[in-house]
């Protein structure tokens, strides 16, 4: 079917941009059309919904204006959903960017203040700690403890450790703690240290006669405390000796305290350790004669380092101290009682003689005045065993001085 001009029909409709007639063409194609319908059609703008306009078809003919009214028409309703990357691009250019700078601000504000509060909390409770164990006033040391627990702070983080306080307490902590539990430990005091190894104390901690808390535990015979001790603080120094070379198991097996003992030995602590420094200076005889190079000082002072082993006695009942005078050997004993962890000199062995019966039996009178004179000088050195020196000395070892 052809229109007045000659163009088929549908060649007329697919042009979107006709070229404008007479009226007498528009009126002739009118007055031939079969379907009347189409009349108000004719009528309005060449841009019929759900057709696309010319000027968009062809890529050459899109302009900046074209591209504008494109955006604008693809802009959705209000009822329409928003796709994610429309509400980034609207949030750049609006008034939420304001808005989240706003609460971050009063985000830091806040935090700022809470961590002022915090550290206020922690000063407060570092200040009380130490007079707490000091006066033993296990009241006040559940304060502590409690605020601890309630603002989740523990002893070895931030902001708690950071305190003068708490490194004070750190370093002389021990002899706060073996303070609390030397008159015997009540079952508050016992609550207490149980709380304070559960928010990470420091365990390893001792007394001036290197008294460990597990020591403490077991000569008090604690049975809660010391499986807590045991089994919850991995880096615990399970076989540490005090200074008369007693360990943990020693202490239990001393003071009766049988219930103690499977825990004991489960943990691998024993009441009868070797003693390496014993082993060590041992083997150098076996290696054909004792002569003490650098080297060995120094492999000696470590150990002594390590722990106590200068006062651990073998299964005989006789400390390092004891071998280097029955084998009168002058250097050792006098490098010996040179050490700052100083050899006992009251301990006797497992016949009950004492390293002055020893000297007694030395053949040599040069060596036997010498190593006298050592250990007769540690004895006057360290108050606490002067009576027992000049005890010992009474029968004539060494003469008149």
């Amino acid at each position: 079917m052809k229109g007045s001009s000659g163009i088929p029909k549908k060649d007329i409709d697919s042009t979107t941009a006709p070229t404008p007639t007479t009226t007498a063409d528009t009126n002739a194609q009118l007055q031939n059309t079969t379907e009347p319908h189409r009349r108000k059609k004719t009528r309005k703008p060449p841009l019929v919904k759900g057709r696309q306009p010319a000027y968009l078809q062809g890529d050459d003919a899109k302009t900046s204006k074209v591209s504008a009214f494109k955006e604008m028409s693809q802009t959705p309703s209000s009822k329409q959903s928003v796709s994610p990357l429309s509400n980034v691009n609207m949030n750049q250019h609006s008034a939420p960017v304001v808005t989240s700078s706003t609460k971050n601000s009063q985000l830091e504000s806040a935090e700022y203040v809470d961590t002022n509060k915090i550290k206020e909390i922690a000063a407060s409770l570092a200040l009380r700690i130490r007079p707490a164990f000091i006066e033993k006033d296990l009241d006040q040391l559940e304060i502590v403890i409690k605020g601890l627990e309630d603002n989740n702070f523990r002893f070895n983080r931030s902001p708690f450790i950071v305190f003068e306080e708490i490194k004070e307490f750190v370093l002389m902590g021990g002899v706060d703690v073996i303070t609390l539990m030397q008159d015997g430990l009540t079952d508050q005091a016992e609550d207490l240290l149980v709380r304070m190894i559960r928010l990470g104390f420091n365990m390893n901690v001792v007394d001036d006669l290197e008294n460990s808390v597990l020591m403490r535990a077991c000569k008090a015979g604690r049975y809660e405390l010391v499986k807590v001790l045991l089994t919850e603080c991995p880096k615990l120094r399970k076989n540490w000796l005090n200074v008369f070379g007693q360990n943990a198991a020693m202490m239990a097996y001393r003071y009766g305290n049988s219930q103690l003992y499977p825990l004991l030995d489960q943990a691998g602590i024993s009441r009868c350790p070797e003693n390496p420094v014993i082993n060590f200076y041992l083997s150098s005889f076996d290696l054909g004669g004792y002569d003490s190079s650098d080297s060995e000082i120094e492999e000696y002072l470590e150990l002594f380092k390590e722990n106590n082993y200068m006062n651990l006695a073998d299964e005989n009942g006789q400390t390092i101290l004891f071998h280097a005078v029955i084998n009168e050997d002058v250097d050792f004993v006098s490098f010996l009682c040179e050490q700052k962890q100083f050899p006992n000199v009251t301990l006797r062995d497992a016949n009950q003689k004492s390293v002055f019966d020893f000297i007694k039996q030395i053949k040599d009178p040069a060596k036997k005045v010498e190593i006298s004179r050592c250990v007769y000088n540690l004895a006057l050195e360290t108050v606490s065993l002067q009576k027992l020196a000049k005890y010992t000395y009474s029968d004539g070892v060494l003469g008149k001085q």
